[in-house]
Protein backbone atom coordinates (compact mmCIF):
# COMPACT_ATOMS: atom_id res chain seq x y z
CA UNK A 1 0.00 0.00 0.00
CA UNK A 2 2.94 2.11 0.85
CA UNK A 3 4.65 1.68 -2.86
CA UNK A 4 1.39 2.54 -4.18
CA UNK A 5 0.53 5.94 -2.30
CA UNK A 6 4.65 6.73 -3.39
CA UNK A 7 3.61 6.34 -7.09
CA UNK A 8 0.91 8.25 -6.65
CA UNK A 9 2.97 10.72 -5.28
CA UNK A 10 5.06 10.97 -7.72
CA UNK A 11 2.81 11.05 -10.42
CA UNK A 12 0.79 13.95 -9.12
CA UNK A 13 4.67 15.85 -9.04
CA UNK A 14 5.15 15.27 -12.76
CA UNK A 15 1.92 16.65 -13.90
CA UNK A 16 2.47 19.95 -13.47
CA UNK A 17 5.31 19.45 -15.98
CA UNK A 18 3.20 17.51 -18.47
CA UNK A 19 0.44 19.85 -18.67
CA UNK A 20 2.60 22.59 -19.66
CA UNK A 21 4.91 20.59 -22.72
CA UNK A 22 3.81 21.68 -25.65
CA UNK A 23 5.19 20.77 -29.12
CA UNK A 24 5.63 22.60 -32.59
CA UNK A 25 6.99 21.67 -35.84
CA UNK A 26 7.86 22.79 -39.56
CA UNK A 27 9.77 22.01 -42.30
CA UNK A 28 11.08 24.26 -45.29
CA UNK A 29 9.51 23.97 -48.56
CA UNK A 30 11.08 23.73 -51.75
CA UNK A 31 10.42 27.95 -52.38
CA UNK A 32 12.99 30.31 -51.01
CA UNK A 33 11.21 32.59 -48.29
CA UNK A 34 12.87 35.98 -48.50
CA UNK A 35 13.66 37.40 -45.16
CA UNK A 36 13.45 41.00 -44.67
CA UNK A 37 15.20 42.42 -41.67
CA UNK A 38 13.88 45.91 -40.94
CA UNK A 39 16.46 48.16 -38.49
CA UNK A 40 14.80 50.95 -37.10
CA UNK A 41 13.85 52.15 -33.65
CA UNK A 42 11.22 54.12 -31.68
CA UNK A 43 13.44 57.33 -31.47
CA UNK A 44 13.14 57.67 -35.36
CA UNK A 45 11.35 60.05 -37.17
CA UNK A 46 11.61 58.04 -40.38
CA UNK A 47 10.72 54.87 -39.06
CA UNK A 48 6.69 55.31 -38.37
CA UNK A 49 6.53 55.14 -42.56
CA UNK A 50 9.27 52.68 -42.98
CA UNK A 51 6.74 50.48 -40.18
CA UNK A 52 3.81 51.10 -41.85
CA UNK A 53 5.14 49.82 -45.50
CA UNK A 54 6.23 46.41 -43.91
CA UNK A 55 2.42 45.79 -42.52
CA UNK A 56 0.45 47.37 -45.81
CA UNK A 57 2.99 46.93 -49.41
CA UNK A 58 5.28 44.31 -48.21
CA UNK A 59 2.54 42.04 -48.56
CA UNK A 60 0.61 42.94 -51.22
CA UNK A 61 1.27 40.37 -54.14
CA UNK A 62 3.31 38.78 -52.23
CA UNK A 63 1.95 35.08 -51.87
CA UNK A 64 1.60 33.69 -47.67
CA UNK A 65 5.20 32.11 -46.79
CA UNK A 66 7.24 33.69 -49.52
CA UNK A 67 8.02 36.56 -46.80
CA UNK A 68 9.22 36.42 -43.46
CA UNK A 69 10.01 39.93 -41.54
CA UNK A 70 12.51 40.41 -38.46
CA UNK A 71 11.95 43.75 -36.59
CA UNK A 72 15.44 44.77 -34.76
CA UNK A 73 15.31 47.62 -32.69
CA UNK A 74 18.80 49.28 -32.22
CA UNK A 75 19.81 50.65 -29.28
CA UNK A 76 22.67 53.54 -31.11
CA UNK A 77 19.94 56.12 -30.92
CA UNK A 78 18.83 55.72 -27.25
CA UNK A 79 21.21 58.70 -26.51
CA UNK A 80 20.48 61.18 -29.45
CA UNK A 81 17.03 61.62 -29.74
CA UNK A 82 15.74 61.82 -26.01
CA UNK A 83 13.94 58.47 -26.00
CA UNK A 84 15.26 55.05 -24.92
CA UNK A 85 13.63 52.42 -26.74
CA UNK A 86 12.71 49.67 -23.91
CA UNK A 87 12.89 46.93 -27.28
CA UNK A 88 16.17 47.98 -28.33
CA UNK A 89 19.69 45.58 -27.97
CA UNK A 90 23.25 45.73 -28.40
CA UNK A 91 23.17 42.44 -30.29
CA UNK A 92 20.26 43.81 -32.69
CA UNK A 93 22.39 46.67 -33.30
CA UNK A 94 25.57 44.79 -34.27
CA UNK A 95 23.42 42.20 -36.31
CA UNK A 96 23.10 45.28 -38.60
CA UNK A 97 26.78 46.30 -38.39
CA UNK A 98 27.75 42.61 -39.62
CA UNK A 99 25.29 42.96 -42.58
CA UNK A 100 27.13 46.17 -43.43
CA UNK A 101 30.26 44.99 -43.25
CA UNK A 102 29.09 41.71 -45.65
CA UNK A 103 28.13 44.21 -47.83
CA UNK A 104 30.89 45.95 -48.07
CA UNK A 105 29.13 49.24 -46.35
CA UNK A 106 31.10 51.29 -43.43
CA UNK A 107 27.67 53.00 -42.48
CA UNK A 108 24.61 52.03 -40.92
CA UNK A 109 21.24 54.12 -40.44
CA UNK A 110 17.61 53.97 -39.44
CA UNK A 111 14.82 52.62 -41.09
CA UNK A 112 17.34 50.14 -43.53
CA UNK A 113 16.05 47.32 -44.98
CA UNK A 114 18.01 43.99 -45.68
CA UNK A 115 16.67 41.13 -47.83
CA UNK A 116 18.09 37.53 -47.64
CA UNK A 117 21.57 39.36 -46.59
CA UNK A 118 20.93 42.23 -49.02
CA UNK A 119 20.97 45.79 -48.05
CA UNK A 120 18.02 47.87 -50.05
CA UNK A 121 18.50 51.45 -49.86
CA UNK A 122 15.12 52.69 -51.98
CA UNK A 123 13.00 49.96 -50.36
CA UNK A 124 9.69 51.70 -51.39
CA UNK A 125 10.87 51.67 -55.25
CA UNK A 126 13.03 47.92 -55.31
CA UNK A 127 12.37 46.21 -52.25
CA UNK A 128 9.16 44.05 -53.70
CA UNK A 129 11.18 43.54 -56.65
CA UNK A 130 13.87 42.01 -54.55
CA UNK A 131 11.54 39.73 -52.18
CA UNK A 132 9.91 37.99 -55.41
CA UNK A 133 13.40 37.77 -57.01
CA UNK A 134 14.59 35.80 -53.87
CA UNK A 135 11.62 33.86 -54.47
CA UNK A 136 12.22 32.59 -57.24
CA UNK A 137 15.69 30.85 -56.03
CA UNK A 138 15.89 27.53 -55.29
CA UNK A 139 16.45 26.49 -51.72
CA UNK A 140 20.36 25.78 -51.15
CA UNK A 141 19.88 24.72 -47.69
CA UNK A 142 16.35 22.41 -45.62
CA UNK A 143 15.65 23.11 -42.53
CA UNK A 144 13.17 21.42 -40.09
CA UNK A 145 12.75 22.64 -36.63
CA UNK A 146 10.60 21.05 -33.66
CA UNK A 147 9.78 23.22 -30.37
CA UNK A 148 9.13 21.69 -27.35
CA UNK A 149 8.04 24.19 -24.31
CA UNK A 150 8.66 23.13 -20.47
CA UNK A 151 7.49 25.46 -18.24
CA UNK A 152 9.52 28.75 -18.83
CA UNK A 153 12.01 27.44 -21.54
CA UNK A 154 12.07 25.94 -25.11
CA UNK A 155 13.79 23.34 -26.45
CA UNK A 156 14.53 24.20 -30.23
CA UNK A 157 15.73 20.96 -32.43
CA UNK A 158 17.10 21.83 -35.33
CA UNK A 159 17.98 19.78 -38.31
CA UNK A 160 19.70 21.28 -41.64
CA UNK A 161 21.22 20.10 -45.16
CA UNK A 162 23.25 22.25 -47.28
CA UNK A 163 23.96 22.57 -50.55
CA UNK A 164 27.16 23.70 -52.05
CA UNK A 165 31.15 23.31 -50.86
CA UNK A 166 30.99 27.06 -50.28
CA UNK A 167 27.71 27.29 -48.33
CA UNK A 168 28.61 24.09 -46.37
CA UNK A 169 31.89 25.93 -45.68
CA UNK A 170 30.92 29.33 -44.40
CA UNK A 171 27.28 29.22 -43.36
CA UNK A 172 25.98 29.48 -40.05
CA UNK A 173 22.61 28.84 -38.06
CA UNK A 174 20.28 31.60 -36.45
CA UNK A 175 17.72 31.95 -34.55
CA UNK A 176 15.05 34.66 -33.29
CA UNK A 177 12.38 35.00 -31.12
CA UNK A 178 9.38 37.37 -32.85
CA UNK A 179 6.38 38.87 -31.13
CA UNK A 180 3.40 40.72 -32.49
CA UNK A 181 1.00 43.29 -31.32
CA UNK A 182 3.48 45.09 -28.96
CA UNK A 183 1.91 48.63 -27.94
CA UNK A 184 3.92 51.24 -26.56
CA UNK A 185 3.23 55.17 -26.32
CA UNK A 186 6.13 57.28 -27.16
CA UNK A 187 6.67 60.38 -25.04
CA UNK A 188 9.84 61.84 -26.09
CA UNK A 189 11.97 62.51 -29.02
CA UNK A 190 10.92 62.65 -32.34
CA UNK A 191 7.97 60.48 -32.46
CA UNK A 192 6.23 61.89 -29.08
CA UNK A 193 2.70 61.01 -28.81
CA UNK A 194 2.55 58.39 -30.91
CA UNK A 195 1.72 54.82 -30.17
CA UNK A 196 3.13 52.03 -31.77
CA UNK A 197 1.52 48.82 -31.91
CA UNK A 198 4.75 46.84 -32.88
CA UNK A 199 4.76 43.72 -35.61
CA UNK A 200 7.33 41.21 -36.02
CA UNK A 201 9.31 42.63 -33.46
CA UNK A 202 12.99 40.53 -32.57
CA UNK A 203 12.70 39.93 -28.68
CA UNK A 204 15.56 37.53 -28.56
CA UNK A 205 18.52 37.10 -31.65
CA UNK A 206 20.35 33.77 -31.13
CA UNK A 207 23.86 32.80 -33.65
CA UNK A 208 25.99 32.40 -35.45
CA UNK A 209 25.77 28.57 -34.54
CA UNK A 210 28.36 26.77 -36.05
CA UNK A 211 27.45 24.07 -38.71
CA UNK A 212 28.79 20.66 -39.67
CA UNK A 213 30.94 20.69 -42.49
CA UNK A 214 29.56 17.99 -44.11
CA UNK A 215 26.43 19.62 -44.79
CA UNK A 216 24.28 17.83 -42.38
CA UNK A 217 24.06 19.04 -39.44
CA UNK A 218 21.71 18.63 -35.99
CA UNK A 219 21.71 21.30 -33.09
CA UNK A 220 19.81 21.28 -29.85
CA UNK A 221 19.31 24.92 -28.71
CA UNK A 222 17.92 26.43 -25.19
CA UNK A 223 15.92 29.47 -25.01
CA UNK A 224 14.60 31.02 -21.87
CA UNK A 225 11.13 32.35 -22.00
CA UNK A 226 11.08 35.81 -20.60
CA UNK A 227 8.14 36.91 -18.75
CA UNK A 228 7.28 39.59 -20.99
CA UNK A 229 6.53 37.89 -23.90
CA UNK A 230 3.36 36.40 -24.91
CA UNK A 231 3.61 33.07 -26.16
CA UNK A 232 0.34 33.32 -28.16
CA UNK A 233 1.81 36.38 -30.28
CA UNK A 234 5.43 34.99 -30.51
CA UNK A 235 7.26 32.64 -33.15
CA UNK A 236 10.21 31.34 -33.64
CA UNK A 237 11.96 31.62 -36.76
CA UNK A 238 15.44 29.95 -38.27
CA UNK A 239 17.55 30.98 -41.02
CA UNK A 240 20.69 29.62 -42.48
CA UNK A 241 23.23 32.50 -43.89
CA UNK A 242 26.87 32.00 -45.36
CA UNK A 243 28.78 34.86 -43.84
CA UNK A 244 30.94 34.80 -46.91
CA UNK A 245 28.85 36.16 -49.62
CA UNK A 246 25.45 36.95 -47.25
CA UNK A 247 23.00 35.52 -48.69
CA UNK A 248 20.30 33.67 -47.03
CA UNK A 249 20.21 30.32 -47.74
CA UNK A 250 16.66 29.11 -46.39
CA UNK A 251 14.64 29.81 -43.68
CA UNK A 252 11.37 28.83 -41.89
CA UNK A 253 8.99 30.47 -39.47
CA UNK A 254 7.24 28.58 -36.65
CA UNK A 255 4.01 30.23 -34.83
CA UNK A 256 3.55 28.75 -30.84
CA UNK A 257 -0.01 28.94 -31.17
Amino acid sequence: MLKSKRFIYLVLLLMPALAFSQQWQAESGDRQVAVLELFTSEGCGLCPAADKWVETTAHQNIADGNLIVLGFHIDYLNDKKGWIDKYAKAKFSERQRQLARLNLYKTVYTPEFVISGEVVHNWRKHAKEVIKAVNGFKPEADISVTVEQEQEQLSVKTNITIEGDENKQYSKLYLAVVEDNLVNKVNGGDNAGKTFNHQHLVRDWIGPLALNESGASELVTEIKLDKDWSLEQTRIVALVQNLEDGFVLQSLVIPLK
